[in-house]
Parts: structure tokens; sequence; C-alpha cells
């Protein structure tokens, strides 16, 4: 399930990370270095490359940018910070404004606002940038030929060294019922233009736990679930603790240690089966 463009902001954004008249150079070529993945590691390996005079070329399947520009790093942190700007009005923290006032958000406006941060800072990850910096951008999928030669729909592309950075994509946990409903990932999720009354987030690892602050903050009915008995399982039971607290504070529903079974429609919303462990 791919993100749906949205507004004049996202098309321009398809249109710098892959353009629709892009032409993948000739065969033929030989390489120094070919980076397959045009995600943030695949990007600087060819950008410091081309600089130190290798020839560099750079194998994208879907857009430039990866996940860090279009469904990461830039997207999440931009609605984060509409998030804690609409918490400090709410206690008060901002001058002039009395705890406890109204300071209801719009939901549309934080999400224009962050597609329109997305797109400025595209330009860095753009292909017209990177053939300016030397260089070569292939559109489509790799595929390995030979222990050094790399076909890439019609081009062959020979190489010295090449770097695996393919990223990777959402997990959707296999649960009964859950392909019977419009379920977000957290590719998907920052496609959505209305606030949902009701969120439920399966997954309390650091994505998970953003998301579900962010929209609580937003004004969203905030349910996050996981296996594990802790928030952030990786981390530190101290620092779990503290965010378990926070998280309690701002009414997010918390259901550790666990599972969902099922999910089942309910109305107009959906309902979730869980077992404690």
């Amino acid at each position: 399930m791919e993100p749906i463009p949205v507004d004049q902001n996202d098309h321009q954004l398809i249109e710098r990370t892959r353009p629709a008249d892009w032409s993948n150079p000739a065969s033929g070529q030989a390489y120094d270095l070919v980076t397959i993945g045009g995600g943030p590691a695949g990007l600087v390996a060819a950008v410091i490359a081309a600089g130190l005079g290798a020839r560099t070329a750079l194998v994208e399947r879907y857009r430039l940018g990866g996940d860090c520009l279009h469904t990461g790093c830039v997207p999440s942190k931009a609605l984060l910070a509409s998030a804690k700007a609409i918490h400090l009005r709410q206690q008060g923290s901002e001058p002039g404004i009395t705890p406890g006032a109204s300071t209801e958000s719009d939901f549309s406006q934080i999400m224009q606002r962050m597609r329109e941060l997305r797109l400025r800072l595209s330009d860095h990850d753009s292909a017209q940038r990177l053939q300016q910096l030397g260089i070569d951008v292939f559109f489509g999928p790799a595929r390995f030929e030979n222990r050094q030669t790399i076909s890439v729909q019609e081009s062959q592309i020979t190489f010295r060294r090449c770097i695996l950075a393919t990223g990777s994509r959402p997990a959707v946990p296999s649960i009964p019922g859950l392909d019977q409903t419009n379920y977000l990932t957290n590719e998907t999720l920052f496609s959505l233009t209305e606030l949902p009354a009701r969120l439920s987030i399966i997954g309390a690892g650091p994505v998970g736990v953003e998301m579900a602050q962010a929209f609580r903050r937003f004004g969203s009915e905030v349910t996050l679930i996981d296996q594990a008995p802790q928030l952030l399982p990786r981390e530190d039971s101290e620092a779990s603790q503290l965010l378990l607290e926070q998280f309690q504070c701002e009414g997010i529903q918390l259901h550790l240690d666990s599972q969902v079974l099922k999910v089942e429609q309910q109305g107009q919303g959906h309902l979730l089966h869980l077992q404690s462990s």
C-alpha cells in the first residue's frame, strides 16, 4: 500500500524525486561505485564517492530520499513539532495563554505544513541535484547479472564496488480481519487529511510512541498496543517508565503485554480483540 499524493506539494515532491520524463543514462558505462537504494545511506555514499572523484551511479526503484524524506524523519518530526506547540499552549507554557484554554488544532493545516516542509527539503535529494554532482541516476529495479554487472530495465551497468542500501518496508502483522480494514502504516499515515476520532496503534517502538503522542495531542483518542511488557522494548526500563507516566497523564490508553487476536467491523469503526500475556 503506497502513499497517495494529496496536493500539489506531493506532486511536486514526486516530480523532484522520480521525474516522469527521466531517461536512464546510456548502457555500457563502467563505474567505480554503484549504490543500490536512494535513501539516506545510498545518497550519502554516492555523494561522498562522487566528491572524491569516483565515477558513481545510483539506482533507485521508487523515489529518491527514501524513508527519511517521504515517510520518516522529515514528516514525523514536522508533526511532532506541531504537537509539541499545541501541548505547550494547552499547558499555558506560552506567554498570554491560560492553562486549559481552547487551543484546538487545525489538522488539515498541520498536514499541509508537513507537506510543504517535505517539498522544501526535497531539493537536497532531487535527481537533478545528484546529476549536477556528477552522479548517474538510474530508476528501476536492479538485478545482478554477475559479480560485476547489474541490469536496470534496459541498461547494463558494470562496477568495481557496489553498496546495497535498499532499506526496508512496513511489516504488517498477520491478524485475522486486518486485511478487511483500511489500515495505515508508517508510510501511509502521512497521507491523512482528516484527524481520526480514534486511533489504535499496534507497536510501541519509536514510530509507534511518537505517533501515539502526536495524535493524542492533536485530539484523537489513542490506544497503543504491544506484546512487550514496556514501551520502547529495546530501551532502558527507566526511560520506558518515564514515558509510561507521561502517556498516562496525557490520556493515551495503553495495552502492554497484549496481543491482537482479531479485528472486527463495528459500525463505522473496528473492534480489536486483545489477549493479555
